[in-house]
C-alpha cells in the first residue's frame, strides 16, 4: 500500500539461491519447531494473507469493524500467561512476514496480530498513525500493535508516528 513505510526488505543472499531450495530449507524449518510452533506460524500465515486481502479489497468502512472500536485502547496490564502469547504471536509475526508471497507490511501485520490474540481472549490495541516525509512532502502511515506493555509489530517506528487512532 502506497504509504505505508514498513514493508519488508528481502535480502541479497536470500533471492540468489533458486526458489526450492529456498522453499525446501523453509519448510525443514518448519518442521523443526515444535507442533504449537507449526500451528501458530500457519495461522499467522492465513491470517497475514487475510488481513493483506482485506485491505486491498475492502473500503476502509467496510474493513473498521473487523478491526475493533475505535478510539478504545487496551489496559496496559496484562497478565504474564497473556504476555507470554502476545510474546510468542510477535515471534511468529516476525519470522513469517518476510517470507510470504505478497506485500506483509505493518499492517497486515498488526491486524494479524489482533486477530490472534483476540481468538484467544486477549485485549490488545491496533494503532495506526502518521507522520510527515523527511522532504515534506506528504505525510507517511504506519500501524502498530501493543497488548499490554508489549509492542508486538511496527513498535521500532512507532515513535516517529503520531497515532491518528487506536482499535481495541
Amino acid at each position: 500500500m502506497p504509504g505505508w513505510p514498513c514493508g519488508t526488505m528481502r535480502s541479497a543472499s536470500a533471492s540468489a539461491l533458486p526458489l526450492p531450495r529456498r522453499w525446501a530449507r523453509r519448510v525443514r524449518w518448519v518442521l523443526a519447531r515444535p507442533l504449537a510452533d507449526q500451528w501458530l506460524l500457519l495461522q499467522a500465515l492465513v491470517l497475514l494473507g487475510a488481513a493483506r486481502l482485506a485491505i486491498r479489497a475492502l473500503p476502509f468502512p467496510r474493513l473498521e469493524p473487523l478491526i475493533g472500536t475505535r478510539s478504545a485502547e487496551s489496559p496496559h496490564e496484562v497478565s504474564a500467561p497473556e504476555l507470554q502469547q502476545a510474546r510468542r504471536v510477535a515471534w511468529t509475526i516476525r519470522r513469517i512476514s518476510d517470507h510470504t508471497p505478497w506485500t506483509s507490511n505493518c499492517f497486515p501485520q498488526a491486524l494479524t496480530a489482533r486477530w490472534l490474540l483476540r481468538r484467544k481472549g486477549i485485549d490488545s490495541t491496533l494503532y495506526l498513525g502518521a507522520a510527515f516525509r523527511p522532504d515534506g512532502d506528504g505525510l507517511r502511515a504506519h500501524a502498530w500493535s501493543r497488548c499490554g506493555e508489549l509492542y508486538m509489530t511496527g513498535g521500532d517506528g512507532a515513535g516517529e508516528f503520531g497515532a491518528v487512532t487506536s482499535y481495541a
